[in-house]
């Protein structure tokens, strides 16, 4: 299988997050998608759009996506893909940023030439909230 796919398909998320185009998340997931999560999780695709809604309390996200291992098996991959994400936002006239260090558990299937998504599971290895330099 092409290793390139679970790059873009990591880089295709972030854009998808981070453009709060959270509909276009039926591109690079299957239906029955799922992610578990320090505190929430979904069963299902429509699920896990409704639950990206909370991101928008946010007035920008930025996620940069990191170092990737895994491997395929057959038509299956898993691995790991790491990330830190920005979220900006305003306190008491200060803007901040709320940063996480996210390590995503990463499920992939093709099907029909298609690669997606199955489950991204995801453990937030630290956070740091500081306010905006610059």
């Amino acid at each position: 299988m092409d290793t390139d796919i679970p790059r873009l398909l990591a880089a295709r998320y972030a854009k998808f997050v981070d453009d709060r185009e959270f509909s276009r998340m039926a591109e690079i997931m299957t239906p029955d998608f799922t992610q578990k999560g320090p505190g929430f999780g979904a069963g299902s695709l429509q699920e896990f759009i409704t639950n990206l809604e909370f991101l928008r309390q946010y007035s920008a996200t930025l996620h940069m996506v990191g170092n990737q291992v895994g491997e395929w098996h057959n038509a299956i991959y898993t691995g790991e893909t790491w990330c830190v994400a920005s979220h900006i936002y305003e306190k008491d006239g200060v803007a901040r940023k709320l940063d996480m260090g996210i390590r995503y558990r990463d499920v992939i299937e093709e099907a029909g030439g298609n690669f997606r998504y199955t489950s991204r599971d995801l453990n937030v290895v630290w956070t740091q909230d500081l306010p905006c330099q610059g």
